[in-house]
């Protein structure tokens, strides 16, 4: 085990190694997250707990609606499991984008309680212009999308206007997970998206996590650039750990908002330290169904898969990547839900209204 200075940055398992927990009947995922940051425990021989900073950041994905956000109960299981390593609730830091799916999430309250907490771990909504630092901001050439921010950081506070000039083109970076965390875990969702093909772990720790991002999404070639090029922000990705996908709902046609018709179900999460890697199997996943449904295949591959791998960040070739089987401290086929034995559920998720 680390200790000291180290545990501020704790160590990645191996690329391309991807675990996996079946979910229970019952919903909850408590079980399989504890085994699954076990196993990662075990794997790098470090335990994961509070450092210097004694706080973590949790990113969740809002973007699609509620019927298609981070699991809550999956986000209370990893607030459960970084309790047990020593981080107090009002030490859990959960980050995403906007307030409004937040609250549409179930994450943020309503607007009349005025308390910006989750269950006694604070929210933070970047659109609440006051979780950016101007020094800090991954700078493009591409013109800003307006209607996204109008107006940042225009309170008598900044001392800078961020709309002015130069400063139109750059996205800034969420500055509680550079500066404020030991360090963070992604909880991202899957869904296809027109520009990016695959809305997966990448897309949720890099475009869904700064300023200005709809920008990028006119054109494939930028926003795949700018998705492996902020991923590779040293001092954004030096404490981006863990990242979790459930397949609980997952959408591969339609995106990004939630639509009920063309989400399916397996009842497994994972959990990597490569988003390349889970990403890669989103988008198998996702093309699978599609030929089931008759829909047309993604394709080609999402460039954000080949250029985050050229950076080190991850691999993309299926032979690298090795999905390994995690077995609950618990009776393993006790509530269990079944598979079928080439690991695609095909049914689809429970209908919500859009």
């Amino acid at each position: 085990m680390v200790s000291g200075a180290q545990q501020a940055l704790p160590p990645r398992a191996p690329l391309g190694l991807v675990w996996e927990a079946s979910l229970s009947a019952d919903g909850l995922y408590s079980a399989q997250v504890a085994t699954l940051v076990d196993a990662y425990e075990t794997t790098v021989a470090s335990r994961l707990a509070p450092g210097v900073r004694g706080q973590v950041g949790l990113k969740v994905n809002t973007r699609g609606g509620r019927g298609l956000s981070t699991p809550l109960p999956l986000l209370r299981a990893v607030i459960e499991a970084l309790q047990v390593r020593g981080f107090s609730r009002e030490r859990i830091l959960i980050v995403d984008y906007s307030a409004y799916d937040l609250r549409q999430a179930g994450i943020l309250p309503p607007l009349s309680l005025d308390v910006a907490r989750f269950e006694g771990c604070p929210v933070l909504a970047l659109d609440s212009e006051r979780h950016y630092d101007v020094d800090w901001f991954y700078d493009s050439p591409l013109p800003p999308t307006l209607q996204q921010e109008p107006q940042f950081f225009s309170g008598a506070g900044q001392g800078r206007s961020l709309a002015a000039g130069a400063e139109a083109r750059k996205s800034f970076l969420p500055a509680p997970l550079l500066f404020e965390v030991d360090f963070w875990i992604n909880l991202a969702v899957g869904v296809d998206d027109v520009t990016l093909g695959v809305d997966g772990a990448l897309a949720n720790a890099t475009l869904w996590n700064v300023s200005n991002s709809q920008r990028f999404l006119d054109n494939l070639a930028t926003a795949s650039a700018a998705v492996a090029e902020i991923a590779a922000i040293p001092e954004l990705q030096e404490r981006m750990v863990l990242h979790f996908i459930s397949l609980e709902r997952y959408q591969f046609i339609g995106g990004p908002r939630f639509k009920s018709l063309y989400t399916r179900s397996e009842p497994r999460v994972w959990m990597s330290s490569d988003p390349v890697a889970l990403d890669r199997l989103l988008f198998d996943r996702m093309n699978a169904v599609r030929l089931l449904e008759g829909f047309p295949e993604i394709a080609p591959l999402p460039r954000q898969l080949p250029f985050a791998a050229s950076l080190g960040l991850g691999v993309f070739e299926k032979s690298r990547i090795c999905i390994r089987p995690v077995s609950l401290v618990a009776d393993p086929n006790e509530g269990v839900l079944p598979s079928d034995s080439d690991g695609l559920e095909v049914a689809p998720a429970a209908e919500q209204t859009e």
